[in-house]
């Protein structure tokens, strides 16, 4: 599923609610259940852009107060699934391994405070805050500014990622000569129930 780790390993990917979890700083990543995002990279013509749609799904969450919140999400698309397990700690996001184990740090803690780090040899820095282009899709309650961070990896080209509070990865970039082209961009978001249970059987 080549589309889905750059956005939770990134991203990861995720929504803007009105609340948050009581007493916390902003969460800068999906974490109620049922929240279901769909993403697109616009940098791809019809009808493969529709065809590598990405859907991310909130599918268990342990946001209450306390260490580690645990959140599950399960990524979706036309060649297949798989689950993700991030742990939001101190403002930090990070992808967990079977083992539980930090994979990879998405964010580090203390952001947006913490202005620069690096992961897997991958340099990051806070480029600022900024309102997202696309904000009419969320809630008229939810915030639609972000913060912008880069990427600069040892190889390949500089990518820009904004996220957003309670919702994450809304929208990210990558250089291309001498401009900035959008190759991730949320596209739709909504909820999902989980199945009814079934009625009990109420024949003698």
């Amino acid at each position: 599923m080549r589309p889905a780790l750059p956005m939770v390993v990134p991203a990861l990917l995720a929504l803007s609610l009105a609340c948050q979890p009581r007493g916390a700083s902003p969460v800068y990543g999906p974490w109620e259940e049922g929240l279901t995002l769909a993403f697109e990279d616009p940098s791809q013509p019809q009808p493969q852009r529709s065809a590598d749609r990405l859907q991310v799904r909130v599918s268990r969450s342990s946001m209450a107060p306390g260490a580690p919140r645990l959140v599950q999400l399960d990524l979706t698309n036309l060649r297949g699934q798989m689950s993700l397990l991030v742990r939001h700690q101190d403002g930090g996001i990070a992808l967990l391994g079977d083992d539980r184990r930090v994979v990879a740090q998405t964010l580090p803690p203390g952001f947006p405070a913490t202005t620069a780090w690096e992961d897997r040899g991958v340099q990051f820095r806070v480029v600022g805050r900024a309102k997202w282009e696309g904000a009419k899709l969320l809630p008229a309650t939810s915030d639609p500014v972000g913060v912008w961070v880069e990427a600069r990896p040892l190889q390949g080209p500089r990518r820009r990622t904004l996220y957003l509070p309670n919702l994450g990865e809304v929208e990210a970039q990558e250089e291309h000569g001498d401009g900035w082209v959008t190759v991730n961009r949320l596209v739709a978001r909504g909820f999902v129930d989980l199945p009814p249970a079934p009625l009990p059987d109420r024949r003698p």
